[in-house]
């Protein structure tokens, strides 16, 4: 994994860049491809390739990992694994052919080579339809203590599987800790919803246990310090990848890990493994745990990983789970999935020329298998991998099905119908009133049309409304309303910037809702425009000069009454109306509101109807 990974334990959550060698990418494929044709084939089914290029590859001296230089660098001396660094540079090990390709987050058997393997074989016609993997069992059996789901420490899912592979060599190494690190970023949300661990079984003994920890009694040896045992709450504190991932047990009592039968202690799950544990070269059986707080993140990021390993070689095991209740789960299941598509459905979203027999074929390309459903000429069913988690509903399955048929193969014919497009009313006012308001020194911001009535209503001295635009299933406590005025983003925006040099002019231009009984869905939108001023001489007068320069420009004639308003402070407001649609509230905003989004400053702010949106 590129640099963009490790980054996101330090804040900066990028999209990862991933560098697949194509010697061994045609070692998986048996056949040798040009590094070129590969990229192009890759590109065809989906992924975004980046560049093709020569890397270095160096030994870190202190975890014996392989490091990949950086794009660009000759050397390197720093490693991004136990984040041991030297003056000199790492022992190189290698240089080699790689394409480097940005993660698609929605298609995670897509993460490492092995997946991408196991896709080129069927585009290039290599092997169609289904991949089936074989499934024995290993006798190793985990344990699953209660306290997991406690109050004191809340991670209770897990599921692991084994797998026995070729030798682990320095190729494969790398491979497994790039995989690794893509399922946490691509399914695990950064490990909080899941988070992978690896083992060499050889150096561990069933049966397992999945418990807790005291945080501050118990220690051990974390991944990458060797001869320093230390407390969990330690590996928080001193560990790079504690300090990186400390918010995710901030709030446990008790921290989840892993033993063995002799009490050997596996991981401190989400954080780090053990050192006596690592898979290292030569391994040849691991032992793999999946943890979270999400079942389905578990499920899918354990059910990719073996699969990835399965197509570099390696044989797939089960693990006998036990709860606390006397259930048992055998994991991981990696028999096929199946939902039934249309015929006519395909030929109507992809204006392709499809029949039954185009349909089958170009969808066992793409490692699927479809057959019709009897006694019916439209209806197909469609079985495909447990590890392609993105198949939620049909449309789905046909973006596999156009890939198959070959963007190549699509024939480019001119529409039925000739159109010719323009900018919305609305749009073309925004545009002039975006570039008056710039080039009056005002800058532009965006905000979320979601909000909370206290952020809303109740911070403006403004009474919740009995009906108000509100959502009725809110996913997130911070998004239970759908705005109906503009200020709150304004407010919100000087308040993260209260510390920048005063005054701070900036304005935001977006639709709101209305409720309107009269609509036929019962509300409308409105194109609304709120300016906002912050610093000393920020009044009534100087947001109206603004206000009035803008009607000069929309060529309106504005008309300023006075009003009472609770958000507002008394005799220092006015309502607007005009000769158009342009209408609204302008002038300085009362203390407490001020007060309440934790700002000190004299503040005058407006909020306009532009337009009706038709």
């Amino acid at each position: 994994m590129d640099r963009a990974t490790n980054d996101a334990t330090r804040g900066v959550f990028a999209v990862p860049i991933i560098s697949v060698e194509g010697d061994w990418l045609n070692q998986l494929l048996g056949r040798s491809y040009p590094v070129e044709e590969l990229a192009d084939a890759l590109e065809q089914i989906g992924c975004d390739v980046d560049d093709v290029l020569e890397i270095d590859r160096f030994r870190c001296p202190k975890c014996q990992q392989v490091v990949e230089a950086s794009l660009g660098a000759e050397v390197t001396n720093h490693c991004n694994w136990c984040d041991y660094e030297q003056e000199q540079s790492f022992q190189r090990v290698g240089r080699s052919t790689v394409i480097r390709l940005d993660l698609l987050a929605a298609r995670p058997d897509l993460f490492d080579v092995g997946g991408i393997a196991r896709a080129l074989k069927g585009y290039l016609g290599q092997v169609e339809g289904l991949p089936e993997y074989t499934v024995t069992d290993s006798k190793v059996v985990l344990q699953i203590d209660p306290a997991v789901d406690s109050a004191a420490c809340h991670r209770p899912f897990i599921r692991c599987a084994v797998v026995e592979t070729p030798p682990v060599n320095d190729v494969m190494l790398v491979s497994l800790m790039k995989l690794q690190e893509a399922l946490h970023w691509g399914v695990g949300r950064d490990r909080k919803l899941a988070s992978i661990g690896v083992y060499d079984l050889d150096t561990i003994q069933s049966p397992f246990t999945y418990t807790t920890l005291d945080p501050d009694a118990e220690r051990f040896e974390p991944l990458g310090r060797g001869g320093e045992p230390m407390s969990g709450r330690e590996i928080l504190e001193k560990h790079p990848k504690g300090i990186g991932y400390a918010r995710l047990l901030a709030d446990h009592q008790r921290y989840p890990v892993l033993k063995d039968a002799r009490g050997t202690l596996l991981s401190m799950p989400p954080i780090i493994n053990s050192e006596a544990t690592k898979v290292k070269l030569g391994s040849r059986r691991l032992f793999i745990d999946v943890t979270g707080i999400s079942l389905s993140a578990v499920v899918k990021s354990l059910d990719t990983f073996v699969s990835s390993l399965v197509e570099m070689g390696g044989q797939a095991q089960t693990v006998e789970i036990r709860d606390s209740g006397g259930a048992t789960i055998i994991s991981p299941d990696l028999k096929p999935r199946q939902m039934e598509i249309e015929l006519s459905a395909a030929k109507r979203w992809l204006g392709l020329p499809l029949d039954s027999d185009s349909l089958v074929k170009s969808l066992r390309r793409m490692r699927l298998d479809a057959a019709p459903v009897p006694e019916t000429t439209d209806l197909f069913t469609v079985r495909f991998p447990a590890l392609r988690t993105d198949f939620k509903h049909m449309v789905d399955v046909f973006e596999d099905l156009a890939i198959g048929f070959g963007y190549k193969n699509i024939v480019p014919r001119y529409a039925s119908q000739a159109t010719t497009g323009q900018a919305r009313p609305e749009d073309d006012v925004s545009d002039l009133v975006r570039s008056v308001l710039l080039g009056l020194g005002y800058s532009e911001i965006m905000s979320l049309p979601m909000t909370t009535e206290e952020l809303h209503y109740e911070k403006f001295r403004l009474p919740v409304p009995e009906h108000y635009p509100r959502i009725a299933n809110p996913k997130l406590k911070a998004m239970t309303v759908v705005r109906s005025h503009l200020m709150t983003g304004l407010m919100e925006h000087l308040r993260e910037n209260r510390r920048a040099p005063l005054p701070l002019r900036f304005f935001e231009l977006d639709n709101v809702t209305v409720l309107d009984p009269a609509a036929e869905t019962g509300a409308r939108e409105e194109r609304h425009l709120s300016i906002v001023e912050m610093g000393k001489e920020a009044s009534y007068a100087s947001l109206r000069s603004i206000v009035d320069a803008l009607l000069f420009e929309l060529q309106r004639t504005g008309i300023y009454a006075a009003v009472a308003h609770e958000s507002f402070i008394p005799g220092r407001v006015a309502q607007l109306s005009s000769d158009g649609e342009v209408s609204g509230v302008l002038g300085e905003l009362h203390p407490e509101v001020i007060v309440e989004f934790g700002l000190d400053h004299p503040v005058a702010i407006a909020d306009l109807k532009i337009m009706n949106i038709k």
